[in-house]
């Protein structure tokens, strides 16, 4: 019921929204509404970050949480189900998994060189920009704090306060700056059942 009094609120914006997108082919009012909708507590602003992303986001999940503070940069992101996104996250391009767990403070980059540095003589801020879509696997958790610029596999635990640079193989723990491996984890076939 409240998903569709949510979806019901927001109409009018999506209506102007699609219209925006349409004619101007740009992503500034979707950052503009990401940062509104950002600031909504409580389980209203919950509620309604969900069914803006819903229809916003290449593709996002009806049951996803996305809380209080957190936003997306990038329309092309994808939120798998029951996935879970912590308070104050910035998310680039991204395509998070199934049933992923992302600790509060964290933020997913769009790439390790979304900012070009290459010639000193140019303004910094003029130079090249490269985005790359980073992908997080289903059942993964990414701990508070952490700074993702690298694909993170299935199944895969990062360590609160850590910096991926590098991809992570599926079934690892890894922690620090830069992220290293600490241990892997091992799948348990799940029994059938009759």
């Amino acid at each position: 019921m409240a998903r569709y009094a949510a979806k019901l609120a927001l109409l009018p914006l999506f209506l102007a929204y699609d219209v925006w997108v349409l004619v101007t082919r740009s992503e500034q009012l979707f950052c503009t509404l990401a940062q509104v909708l950002s600031l909504l507590p409580g389980k209203i602003g919950e509620y309604l970050r969900r069914e803006f992303y819903v229809h916003a986001l290449e593709s996002c999940a009806t049951d996803c949480g996305i809380s209080f503070g957190t936003l997306f940069t990038h329309p092309t992101a994808r939120v798998g189900k029951r996935t879970y996104i912590g308070a104050r996250c910035m998310i680039g391009a991204s395509i998070i998994g199934d049933h992923v767990l992302i600790g509060s403070n964290v933020d997913i980059l769009s790439g390790r060189r979304q900012h070009g540095i290459e010639d000193a003589n140019a303004l910094i801020g003029e130079q090249e920009r490269r985005f790359e879509l980073i992908q997080i696997g289903d059942n993964s958790w990414i701990g508070n704090s952490a700074v993702v610029m690298a694909d993170v596999g299935r199944g895969c635990v990062v360590g609160a306060g850590s910096v991926v640079v590098k991809p992570v193989e599926d079934y690892s723990v890894v922690a620090g700056n830069p992220a290293k491996l600490i241990r892997k984890r091992e799948p348990v076939p799940l029994a059938k059942t009759a």
